[in-house]
């Protein structure tokens, strides 16, 4: 099946539903603060797992072909911020030891992923020489998308 929509470079429209619930943040229960609701996104698991897919092969394109920075920690496998975080220590104590002033400015923009423009991603995978089904493929993952709220009897339903 999977294999099936790599070959067409189709991402079902069934699985591109998203059921989103909200969760009280600890704490904040009696705040008025509209943030203390976090919207999730419950996925189709086949979705889910076709999605991996998707990401594992561009990563294996983007990587073989040396388009990634070495500096590139986040969404990189067997990097994260503890790697990140070793690599500015390791920095600093260079630095220091070579009597250098050292300046750091630390920048976490909030919600970064969640606002990736898709016409942009989707330029740069074509730009790198990325396969046409495994674009054609995100380039279907972008399309369609619906999110669903349910709540008290009320049913929202957004594209």
């Amino acid at each position: 099946m999977y294999n099936g929509c790599l070959r067409r470079g189709v991402f079902p429209t069934i699985w591109k539903r998203a059921k989103l619930i909200t969760i009280t943040k600890p704490a904040k229960e009696n705040s008025d603060d509209i943030f203390k609701f976090p919207p999730i996104s419950l996925l189709n698991l086949g979705g889910k797992v076709l999605g991996k897919v998707l990401i594992n092969r561009i990563n294996y394109h983007v990587f073989s072909h040396a388009f990634m920075n070495i500096h590139q920690y986040g969404f990189t496998l067997q990097k994260g911020t503890i790697e990140a975080a070793m690599e500015v220590k390791e920095f600093v104590k260079k630095g220091l030891a070579a009597g250098e002033i050292i300046v750091l400015i630390s920048v976490d923009v909030k919600g970064t992923f969640d606002a990736g423009w898709w016409p942009s991603i989707l330029n740069r995978l074509r730009t790198c020489g990325c396969p046409k089904k495994l674009y054609d493929l995100t380039k279907s993952y972008f399309s369609q998308r619906i999110a669903i709220l349910s709540t008290n009897g009320i049913r929202l339903e957004r594209k």
